[in-house]
């Protein structure tokens, strides 16, 4: 019988898709907290209880992914230009055009303006951070190696729990003194820099998934502490809100994986499939078009308009993940 972890590796890209839907879904919630729309029933729960920590979920999964890549070919060249290419190349095709309409045409800002923008440089300045998140897993990747070394290292679980906690335990500190002593600087990169221990919680629980460890009694007991803290929200503070969630949204994925393997049919997995193979296309695109439809004036708050806009980002992601698929095989001479 598997264990949690590793069907989490088995219906790993099944969960993103997951993941990436919950985060549209988050969008809207958004959109009706700052139009105050709709801000009742489950909207108001999910806003309060679940918000943005698909993020989380996110970069969990990508970092157990990350270490059965790194397992398969620890050739880190190799590493660099297959991750890299996958995601710049939506980030080119889909990000840069945006930027380009919105500061250079619709708003007549600089180039200097425009460069800003798009290489993260107005993330830590408090501008707009529509694609904030594509910047984080830049840094996520640039730094998968070293990671890498941490984990693949420990002797054992223990020591592998030990490095673990050390290693959040320095990012919660961080975050702790920014928050005090650098409120303005941690106001603009919390969104981010908080996301970074569950990354490096998927790292090193792709180990344990990969080497087949027994962890049930693991994901049982986070579970049991995720939803007292959760019973507790919101919280004044920011950081235990999101380790809260994240940590809940991350033991749902366990859960998730669970009934997965239970259920007598597969459709659904294979339908979570399709968006997660896309979750990064899905997220560039949607965001995109939900910023202009804003902009424009077609608040999607309201349901007309926010299902105009789910309609046309799954439309525009399939098309465009084919074009972004030969491009990936093109520049890292893969085959398929």
């Amino acid at each position: 019988m598997m264990e949690k972890g590793q069907l989490i590796s088995k219906y790993r890209s099944a969960l993103m898709g997951l993941s990436a839907l919950l985060i549209v879904v988050f969008h809207f919630t958004e959109d009706c907290y700052i139009y105050h729309k709709h801000m009742g029933g489950w909207v108001y729960w999910f806003w309060n209880y679940i918000g943005s920590s698909s993020v989380d979920a996110f970069l969990f999964l990508s970092g157990c992914g990350l270490y059965y890549a790194m397992k398969k070919n620890p050739d880190v060249g190799r590493f660099y230009r297959r991750r890299l290419v996958r995601l710049l190349i939506p980030y080119v095709l889909i990000a840069l055009p945006s930027w380009v309409v919105y500061d250079l045409v619709l708003n007549k800002t600089s180039i200097w303006k425009l460069c800003k923008d798009v290489t993260f440089l107005s993330f830590f300045k408090g501008g707009i951070r529509w694609y904030w998140y594509v910047g984080l897993m830049l840094v996520c990747y640039l730094i998968y190696p070293y990671v890498f070394s941490i984990v693949d290292s420990a002797r054992d679980a223990w020591d592998g729990e030990i490095r673990l906690l050390t290693m959040v335990s320095a990012f919660t500190v961080l975050a702790v003194l920014l928050e005090l002593y650098e409120n303005r600087i941690f106001n603009m990169t919390n969104i981010a820099l908080l996301r970074v221990p569950v990354f490096l919680a998927g790292c090193f629980y792709g180990r344990s998934s990969y080497e087949k460890r027994s962890s049930d009694w693991k994901w049982g007991i986070l579970m049991a502490v995720s939803v007292i803290f959760l019973m507790m929200l919101p919280s004044p503070s920011l950081i235990i809100s999101r380790y809260t969630t994240g940590a809940f949204n991350v033991c749902c994925c366990a859960a998730i994986a669970w009934i997965f393997s239970r259920i007598p049919f597969k459709w659904p997995v294979a339908v979570l499939n399709w968006f997660g193979e896309r979750s990064l296309d899905l997220y560039l695109v949607h965001v995109t078009i939900r910023k202009f439809m804003r902009y424009a004036g077609y608040l999607t708050c309201e349901y007309r308009y926010e299902l105009i806009l789910v309609a046309a980002s799954v439309v525009v992601v399939g098309l465009f993940h084919i074009v972004a698929q030969k491009l990936s095989g093109i520049l890292t001479n893969d085959v398929g």
